[in-house]
């Protein structure tokens, strides 16, 4: 267990962030509706808004300010005014000394800046911890390898997320469907155009895949195992 929170101390933001494909964002020219709207079905807190592009994030919508100054005659420029300043980090912040930032500034989200100055991504307290806890609540697992692939049985895997596709075809003696995506996650995502449901249960490019867990911002755990081929016939 020490072993594992040491690697904490070791990580990068990039290794842990959610994705800019997986940020759940509102336009800053967006309607009041519209922005009710993505509250209502992102279920998050906290909501990053952008101007123009999600490469351009001015602000963050906390749910609970919107509440407390919510009325009927609310406009969109009254939610534009009590937006907070978004944190910015690199990808390469070390993420133990981002979880003591974030807690020492009161800061629940961090917005992950590419090198180029655009958005690569965002992480959030929770997300911290997660890693943490996770760490310990898995300590009694199956080992998994250096590239955190869990063999299980019946030729099935436990794997992360974020574990790269050509980890998995290295695995699995696969060759997966190329597109605009490196991991797991973007690779379901890309199949079937939406985040799963944990539970969910599907068949993507010769793979059986199951969501073990998935929350409403992106894929954690999937249990994949590579489809035999009828002989018969």
């Amino acid at each position: 267990m020490i072993e594992n929170i040491l690697d904490f101390t070791h990580m990068l933001a990039r290794e842990i962030m959610v994705p800019r494909t997986e940020i759940r964002a509102v336009s800053s020219q967006a309607t009041v509706k519209e922005i009710i709207t993505e509250v209502t079905e992102s279920k998050h807190i906290r909501i990053p808004v952008y101007r123009e592009t999600i490469d351009n994030i001015i602000g963050i919508l906390n749910v609970k300010d919107l509440l407390a100054f919510w009325s009927k005659q609310i406009t969109r420029e009254d939610i534009l005014s009590i937006l907070t300043k978004p944190y910015y980090i690199p990808e390469t912040k070390n993420t133990h000394l981002l979880f003591q930032e974030l807690k020492e500034n009161k800061k629940h989200i961090a917005i992950v800046i590419d090198e180029y100055g655009g958005t690569s991504g965002l992480i959030t307290l929770e997300d911290l911890l997660e890693e943490i806890v996770g760490e310990i609540r898995h300590e009694y697992e199956p080992m998994a390898g250096d590239d955190g692939i869990i063999p299980v049985h019946d030729g099935a895997f436990i794997v992360d997320g974020r574990t790269e596709i050509e980890k998995i075809e290295e695995h699995l003696n696969v060759s997966l469907k190329k597109g605009r995506y490196e991991t797991l996650s973007g690779f379901i995502l890309n199949s079937i155009k939406r985040i799963p449901l944990t539970g969910e249960k599907f068949q993507i490019d010769g793979l059986e895949v199951l969501i073990e867990h998935a929350d409403e911002r992106s894929i954690k755990k999937v249990k994949i195992k590579k489809i035999k081929e009828n002989l018969d016939g």
